[in-house]
């Protein structure tokens, strides 16, 4: 199917189409308030956890993200759950998929109404503005990704196509690259920081959370990692996008291994000087494959790090919003499950559980924490040691913007003293 016909077919109404929060079957609910930076707000009134902060960092506006909000809750259309505003049933107005995959499809109308051809700088700089938009809204109308979702499995190949439109007018070059993983062909993006690029760099190899595509962070390397000569590698975790058909398991890191064993392979990329970066559950991904091949990684990065504790914590477990714990089905490839259930498969998940970060690691370590985050304790990140550093950095809970700004700066900053990169 062509991208035209997959878009007119994407933005035309469908009643019948299954609504996304009654995917995951579920035994027990319980609402609990919960807040964090990198995870977003629950609300009582939305099935999503919204994230707003984090997707402005991504370059969408808050004041039109409130507005397509606004449209989904207004609607008086029937939900799957009257209590939550974004379980509107069939793809048409009010239902989250639709509507902000239509605000994608305006952003990607702004960038189709520029001259294609122009290789003007001031062209080619608005059409990367757009296409990257119409990707991030495309993205966020997929959210939570689930594996089952259909419709938003399609928005995903919309948002992967927007992606890289924007990337043909990036200021940098890109290749997609494919690897082998576990009899699977996965795609992973190379961000590389100078046009025309012919010899190899060294590169962060990203480890995202559950609930990220692997292009949701093109701002961190372009603001944080080009500037230093430093490219970056995404590729989705198992689950989730490229790698969907690949189960979570407690094999976590099985993905990015494949491609670590593999990058040397890769022309562009100087494989001795790879460095691991981890955001959320991707820590958990990030530091097992540290602790397993530690003679291919240069340093590790972890970004508010979740490595035991919230595995074995039944009480901690009991504050995931309810999105979170259907989206750990989803990724172990559940489509009905319990908290009873969901406590006794994560319990394989803690890295110190499964005999990991009981000793030392040869790898330098990178540890940022937030204040007030229940889901990440500074015990977690305790259990870290390397045997020769181990740097942490605390984010604290004022001014959290500005101060989440100068963790990324901190951040690339030590990725750059690691790899002898100056800006």
């Amino acid at each position: 199917m062509t991208v035209a016909n997959l878009s007119e077919q994407l933005f035309k109404p469908q009643v019948d189409y299954p609504e996304t929060s009654s995917l995951i079957q579920r035994v027990d609910y319980n609402y609990i308030n919960y807040r964090h930076t990198l995870d977003g707000e629950n609300d009582r009134h939305w099935y999503r956890v919204l994230n707003r902060l984090l997707w402005h960092w991504r370059g969408l506006s808050l004041i039109e993200i409130e507005a397509v909000l606004a449209r989904i809750a207004v609607s008086d259309k029937k939900k799957s759950n009257p209590q939550w505003f974004d379980t509107i049933k069939g793809y048409q107005s009010g239902n989250w998929i639709y509507e902000f995959l239509s605000q994608a499809n305006e952003w990607q109308q702004q960038a189709n109404l520029l001259n294609q051809q122009s290789s003007e700088q001031a062209v080619r700089t608005r059409r990367h503005k757009y296409h990257l938009t119409a990707s991030q809204y495309a993205s966020l109308s997929s959210y939570p990704h689930y594996r089952d979702d259909k419709l938003a499995l399609q928005a995903q190949s919309l948002a992967y196509r927007y992606y890289q439109q924007a990337l043909d007018d990036s200021p940098y070059d890109y290749k997609i690259l494919s690897f082998n993983v576990a009899q699977q062909r996965i795609e992973g993006i190379l961000h590389l920081p100078y046009k025309g690029q012919d010899s190899a760099c060294p590169i962060v190899l990203l480890c995202g959370g559950l609930s990220h595509l692997q292009f949701d962070f093109y701002p961190y390397f372009s603001q944080h990692l080009a500037p230093y000569g430093i490219g970056l590698l995404t590729v989705d975790t198992p689950g989730i996008g490229q790698s969907a058909r690949i189960k979570l398991t407690q094999d976590s890191s099985i993905v990015h291994q494949a491609v670590l064993e593999q990058l040397p392979t890769v022309p562009w990329i100087d494989h001795k000087r790879v460095i691991l970066a981890g955001f959320r559950f991707g820590t958990q991904i990030a530091t097992r494959l540290s602790y397993l091949a530690p003679d291919r990684i240069k340093g590790l990065l972890c970004f508010a790090p979740i490595l035991h504790q919230l595995y074995v914590d039944t009480k901690l477990q009991a504050y995931l919003p309810i999105m979170f714990r259907d989206l750990l089905a989803d990724r172990l490839g559940l489509t009905s499950s319990s908290n009873q259930y969901l406590a006794a498969e994560l319990c394989y998940y803690s890295l110190k559980y499964q005999g990991l970060i009981n000793k030392p690691c040869s790898v330098p370590m990178m540890s940022i924490l937030f204040d007030q985050d229940l889901l990440c304790s500074e015990s977690d990140a305790q259990l870290l040691h390397s045997t020769q550093r181990h740097q942490r950095l605390k984010v604290a809970s004022m001014s959290l913007q500005k101060n989440l700004d100068k963790a990324f700066i901190q951040s690339s900053r030590w990725i750059a003293s690691l790899i002898g990169k100056t800006a």
